[in-house]
């Protein structure tokens, strides 16, 4: 999408400034498996940085506010899980509380019922190294976090990529994932795409089934932002103390959602 767009948003939430930073995390556990796990000492690290770069926490309502471009009292950390792992509530949410911030959780609610095993196509192997890390959430668990302060949005239903499905079946993920989170918890404002891929399409549809806010998880470039394509940048077991406080950065979030990233990719695919 283009900075042109309808809609689009100029001020915090394009992820790029000071006063705002949008973090993708998945599980904290050690170990756990990689590009989706943190440990949680490293999780408390990342959670020390953020408070001494003087990061407060941020709720869904603070949507709103950086959406206007006001300018927050103090920055903001919208810190957001996907997927619902179990130690979302066994290590994350404790660490959280230790240290005053809160996050939202994007669930996917068929998983909830039960607490299964967190299984689609991409994530076999892991879930087979890995299956007491592979787990989702209880909606007892999760009853127990929205009390403690934590927020939660929707993630689908089967975790398949959204701009690949029939209208049909867009529909179906979008509309039965909000309505079965909202019976349980009483709103579901705020979506995350499985993969963080979405598309215009996907963003309209996202809309009608009365989504105020979608996150995305830019593996290139993202230049123009709106409510339904807020950019994240992910954080895994790679992210020490230094990598940790390069995203922390301006220019080092607008490296990671802009084309140069895909060129560094390219440049250190190359041969010496």
């Amino acid at each position: 999408m283009r900075d042109g767009h309808p809609g689009a948003l100029h001020g915090a939430l394009r992820n790029r400034s000071r006063s705002a930073i949008a973090l993708c995390y998945h599980s904290i556990a050690a170990p756990g498996p990689p590009w989706t796990s943190v440990g949680p000492d490293l999780f408390e690290r990342q959670l020390a940085a953020l408070r001494r770069h003087g990061y407060g926490a941020a709720r869904e309502s603070s949507l709103t506010q950086l959406a206007s471009g006001a300018r927050p009292e103090r920055r903001l950390a919208l810190l957001t899980f996907d997927d619902g792992y179990v130690d979302n509530h066994a290590t994350a949410y404790p660490l959280l509380r230790a240290y005053g911030m809160t996050a939202t959780f994007f669930l996917l609610p068929p998983f909830v019922d039960t607490g299964a095993p967190l299984i689609w196509p991409e994530v076999e192997d892991r879930a087979t190294t890995h299956p007491e890390v592979m787990r989702s959430l209880t909606w007892p668990q999760v009853g127990e976090m929205a009390e403690g302060g934590c927020e939660f949005g929707s993630h689908g239903l089967t975790h398949r990529a959204m701009p690949e499905l029939s209208d049909e079946d867009l529909h179906e993920e979008l509309w039965e994932s909000r309505r079965r989170i909202k019976e349980r918890l009483g709103s579901c404002e705020t979506l995350a795409y499985p993969f963080g891929e979405w598309s215009p399409r996907v963003a309209a549809a996202a809309t009608a089934a009365g989504y105020r806010w979608a996150y995305s998880l830019p593996f290139g470039a993202q230049r123009a932002t709106t409510p339904m394509s807020i950019p994240r940048v992910p954080v895994d077991h790679r992210d020490g103390d230094r990598r940790f406080a390069a995203k922390l950065t301006p220019i080092g979030r607008r490296v990671l959602l802009s084309p140069l990233k895909g060129r560094l990719r390219r440049i250190k695919r190359r041969p010496l």
